[in-house]
């Protein structure tokens, strides 16, 4: 019965250690196909970060949220939009009820490089649109789970 017991360990170990390694690849892959697509369109890969949660928004945000969502200083901040409004892809626009504030809009223009940033999504689409709801709904909650592992790292 130990024996058992020690081949069950040994394989959920050995299970828990294939989970660990696939996820480590799959952030690794992720991130070289966000420097890739960032690279061909002449950007930063944070410049690409900041124009997908722009995106993802879907309205006009204050720098200050964009500083937050991308873990970036005040002066890194200012830079990246400097850069991103020299490049024409975002434009800063007066706060509607707010006349000291200003928040950050995309333009036309950011519409390629996202395109290319949505064929990551579309593959991603693609690799669990046959899964079940349950086998969806354990990866979505592997994968917060995963991130709430990781946010701790960053308090």
């Amino acid at each position: 019965m130990t024996d058992r017991t020690s081949s069950d360990q040994e394989h959920r170990e050995q299970m828990l250690n294939r989970v660990g390694q696939a996820l480590r690849t799959a952030i690794q892959t992720l991130e070289l196909a966000r420097e890739k697509v960032a690279k061909d369109q002449k950007l930063h890969p944070t410049d690409l970060r900041c124009l997908a949660y722009l995106d993802r928004i879907g309205e006009p945000v204050s720098p200050k949220q964009i500083i937050a969502e991308l873990g970036m200083t005040s002066g890194s901040g200012t830079a990246l939009l400097d850069r991103l409004e020299k490049a024409h892809l975002i434009r800063r626009i007066p706060h509607a009820s707010d006349r000291r504030s200003i928040l950050i809009a995309m333009t036309e223009h950011a519409a390629e490089p996202l395109a290319r940033y949505r064929e990551i999504e579309a593959a991603f689409r693609k690799a669990t649109v046959a899964l079940s709801d349950r086998d969806l709904m354990m990866i979505a909650d592997f994968l917060d789970e995963m991130s709430n592992a990781s946010k701790t790292l960053l308090e």
